[in-house]
């Protein structure tokens, strides 16, 4: 890895990590880079996502022109700027030695098994309810 793509990774996770509250709550980080429409229908599982993890914190990413979007969600602890590195769910998740910044990422946008996206610390919940 180049020094340059190593700085700009190290200054992607100094950014996110300023941005996670220190507290003791597991974290997850629900990531919908771009599209209204995108965003907009992927908050429809927020409701879920907090009643499946009580006990975490939910940051939303996104693009910083969508974030009017989710303004006011109260399932939604804080939006966070999408950084490219949030692609990679070992280096969000952790994986050895690194730690990485949240228990879980979940990008809806891969979520195929064509790429590694379902890790989740082995702390995957599934719910539907489709009353809501």
């Amino acid at each position: 890895m180049t020094d340059t793509k190593k700085d700009t990774i190290e200054n992607q996770l100094t950014y996110i990590n300023s941005k996670i509250k220190n507290n003791q709550k597991k974290k997850l980080l629900f990531i919908v880079p771009e599209s209204a429409g995108d965003i907009f229908l992927s908050t429809s599982l927020l409701r879920s996502l907090s009643e499946n993890y009580p006990d975490y914190d939910i940051y939303f990413s996104c693009k910083p022109e969508y974030k009017d979007l989710l303004k006011n969600n109260p399932f939604i602890t804080n939006v966070i700027d999408y950084q490219p590195c949030m692609d990679n769910q070992i280096i969000m998740e952790g994986t050895g030695d690194w730690k990485g910044l949240f228990d879980i990422s979940i990008m809806t946008t891969v979520l195929t098994q064509r790429m590694i996206n379902y890790l989740n610390n082995g702390q995957t919940k599934i719910a539907i309810n489709l009353r809501y």
